[in-house]
C-alpha cells in the first residue's frame, strides 16, 4: 500500500475511496483463460472497422489503448491476442463486484460498469480506517472474483479519482488531508476533469502546466481559460475542495449500437438487428428500474450519411415486445431510402423510474405473454449468461447468412464500447468460443 504523508490522529478522515476494476474486460477474459496470462490481449472487433475496447498491461506496454482501431494495434502488436467482447458477462460481474462492496459499504456511487465511488466513513466503526477498508475490498475482489483492481482516497471523490489513477495498476493511495495539496501540485493540469485540450493549450501559453501553476495565476486569467467552472477547479487544486458522493441521476437515455464491416443490404437482417437491440435495450431498463415512453432509431449509410427517427407514446414501459413494435416501422419507413446499412443503433429516451410510474395494464393474452416471457429470459439470461438465448425470428442457422450476433455497446464508458466483426487475419482466438 502507497500513502501520500502520514495522518495525525486530528487530521480530516479522507473517506471518499474510488474503486476501479484493472483494465476490466480484459482482466475478465484472461481470467477465464489462463492461457493469456503475460500475452498483448485486447477485448474488440478484429474487423477492418473494429475498436479496442479494452487492453491488458501487457497490451498497453506496447501503446495500446482503448478506442484506438484495431488495425493501429495490430501494428504495435503483431502478436496481438484479440477477442470478441461479452457485455453480458461483464454485466454480470460487474453486478458481483458492486454487491461485494455492498457488503462492506452502504453508501455507493457506481458510475460505470467497472468504477463506483465509495464513502466508507460510516464504515469505519465496524471495518477500521480508509486504507483497511480499501485493502479489504481490493482483498476480496482478488480472492472471490479473481480480478485485479486499484482504489484511491481522499476528501473529496475528484482527488479520490486522480488517487486511483496514479495508483495503477493493481494499486492503493490514499491521500491524507493536510497532503493533498502537494500530491497535486505536480501534476499536470490535465487530470482534472473539466481541463480539456482547449484549455490546456490556454492555460500552457501563459506558462501553466502543473496544478501547482495554476494556483498561482490570478483568478481573471484561470476563468479566461476554463470558463464559468474556475472557482470549482481551483477549489480543487488547492485542496479545498470537499465533493463527496452525489445524489446518483438516472440517465436520460440508454441504448446500443453496432457496426458491420460488411454493409447489410438484406431488409430482414437490419429487421433482426433492430429486433435484437430493442430486446437488448429494454433489459437495460428492467434492470434499471426504470421506463421509457420514447424509443430512437439511428441508422448509417456506408457514405456516412446518418438518421435519426424516433416514436413517442402515451403509456410508459420495459417491454421488449412494445419497443420492438414502436421502432421496427421506423426501419420500415426508412427503407427504400437506406438500402445498405451500416450501422444501426436503438435507444430508449425520456426515462421514469419504474416505481411510483402508472404502467398500462397489461389487459390482452398476447402482451401478458410477453410480459411473462421477458422476466423468464432476464432470469435465464442472469443465471446462464448466454447469447443464445432470443426471440426466434433473431435466431438463423449458421449457413453463413448471418454475420453473427448483435454485439452491443450499452454503456458510455470506454470499457463497454465495442464494435466486432469479421475475424481478421492476425486474430488468435481460445478453444471454445
Amino acid at each position: 500500500m502507497d500513502e501520500c504523508g502520514d495522518a495525525g490522529s486530528a487530521e480530516e478522515v479522507p473517506g471518499i475511496l474510488h474503486l476501479d476494476m484493472d483494465a476490466f474486460f480484459a482482466s475478465v477474459e484472461v481470467r477465464d483463460d489462463p492461457r493469456l496470462q503475460g500475452l498483448p490481449v485486447v477485448v474488440g472487433g478484429s474487423g477492418a472497422r473494429g475498436v479496442v475496447a479494452a487492453a491488458s498491461y501487457p497490451a498497453r506496454t506496447r501503446g495500446i489503448r482503448s478506442a484506438m482501431p484495431m488495425a493501429s494495434a495490430r501494428r504495435l502488436a503483431p502478436d496481438l491476442v484479440i477477442v470478441p467482447p461479452r457485455i453480458e458477462h461483464y454485466r454480470q460481474i460487474s453486478a458481483r463486484v458492486m454487491e461485494l462492496l455492498g457488503d462492506v459499504v452502504a453508501d455507493i456511487e457506481q458510475i460505470s460498469i467497472d468504477e463506483a465511488f465509495l464513502d466508507v466513513r460510516g464504515a469505519r466503526r465496524l471495518f477500521g480506517a480508509p486504507e483497511q477498508i480499501a485493502e479489504l475490498l481490493r482483498r476480496r475482489i482478488r480472492e472471490e472474483l479473481g480480478l485485479p483492481s486499484s482504489v484511491g482516497g481522499s476528501i473529496s471523490r475528484a482527488v479520490a479519482k486522480i488517487a486511483s489513477a496514479r495508483a495503477k495498476p493493481d494499486g492503493l493511495l490514499i491521500v491524507p488531508a493536510a497532503r493533498t495539496a502537494a500530491f497535486l501540485a505536480p501534476l499536470p493540469v490535465s487530470v482534472i476533469s473539466g481541463i480539456g485540450p482547449k484549455a490546456q493549450e490556454a492555460l500552457a501559453r501563459i506558462g501553466v502546466r502543473t496544478i501547482g501553476e495554476l494556483r498561482e495565476i490570478p483568478r481573471s486569467a484561470l476563468t479566461r481559460a476554463v470558463g464559468p467552472r474556475a472557482p470549482e477547479i481551483l477549489a480543487l487544486a488547492d485542496g479545498s475542495d470537499r465533493t463527496g458522493l452525489g445524489h446518483r441521476t438516472r440517465d436520460k437515455s440508454l441504448g446500443t449500437e453496432r457496426t458491420w464491416d460488411a454493409d447489410l443490404t438484406d431488409p430482414a437482417e437490419v429487421r433482426r438487428a433492430i429486433t435484437q437491440m430493442a430486446d437488448d435495450v429494454a433489459r437495460q431498463l428492467r434492470r434499471g428500474d426504470v421506463v421509457t415512453r420514447t424509443v430512437v432509431l439511428k441508422l448509417r449509410a456506408p457514405d456516412g450519411t446518418t438518421i435519426t427517427r424516433s416514436s413517442t407514446w402515451d403509456q410508459p414501459t420495459s417491454s421488449g415486445e412494445r419497443l420492438r413494435e414502436q421502432v421496427v416501422p421506423l426501419w420500415e419507413r426508412e427503407r427504400s431510402t437506406m438500402r445498405r446499412v451500416r450501422l444501426v443503433g436503438v435507444r430508449a429516451a425520456h426515462l421514469e423510474p419504474a416505481a411510483g410510474t402508472p404502467v398500462q395494464s397489461e389487459l390482452n393474452v398476447r402482451a401478458a405473454g410477453w410480459q411473462d416471457l421477458e422476466a423468464a429470459m432476464d432470469r435465464a439470461l442472469e443465471r446462464f449468461g448466454t447469447r443464445s438465448l432470443g426471440r426466434g425470428s433473431t435466431l438463423v442457422a449458421d449457413d453463413g447468412a448471418q454475420r453473427g450476433p448483435v454485439d452491443h455497446a450499452p454503456d458510455p464508458a470506454p470499457e463497454s464500447t465495442a464494435h466486432p466483426g469479421e475475424d481478421g487475419p492476425h486474430t488468435r482466438e481460445r478453444d471454445g468460443r
